[in-house]
């Protein structure tokens, strides 16, 4: 299954337009983790980042799916913005959220 359309799968049951149960999020996140690891097409991984707008892709499987668009090549500034503003916003104080804030600065100015 493409990428995307588990992602949209995903946001669908976040905003509860699809009946999901217990099992149902398992499999689907499942689904999503193994497809991301697949998947070498950036196009497609930054894509799907860049679609789930409003952070629906539970953490574990974004920072998977941003890491790999990243280690892709994904460099477009609307890719970088969303990496390091999810980084930013989520990640406990230290190294890596020390340059989360550093990179995102310099992408603004």
């Amino acid at each position: 299954m493409n990428i995307c359309r588990i992602s949209a799968q995903i946001r669908k049951m976040y905003e509860a337009e699809v009946d999901a149960d217990i099992g149902t999020w398992r499999d689907v996140l499942s689904n999503f983790d193994k497809t991301v690891e697949e998947c070498s097409d950036v196009d497609i991984l930054v894509k799907c980042l860049l679609e789930d707008d409003l952070w629906y892709i539970p953490f574990d499987s974004r920072m998977k799916l941003m890491e790999k668009a990243k280690s892709s090549g994904g460099c477009s500034f609307e890719f970088l913005a969303d990496y390091y503003s999810f980084k930013t916003a989520f990640l406990d104080p230290g190294k890596e959220y020390d340059d989360a804030v550093v990179k995102l600065d310099e992408l603004f100015q």
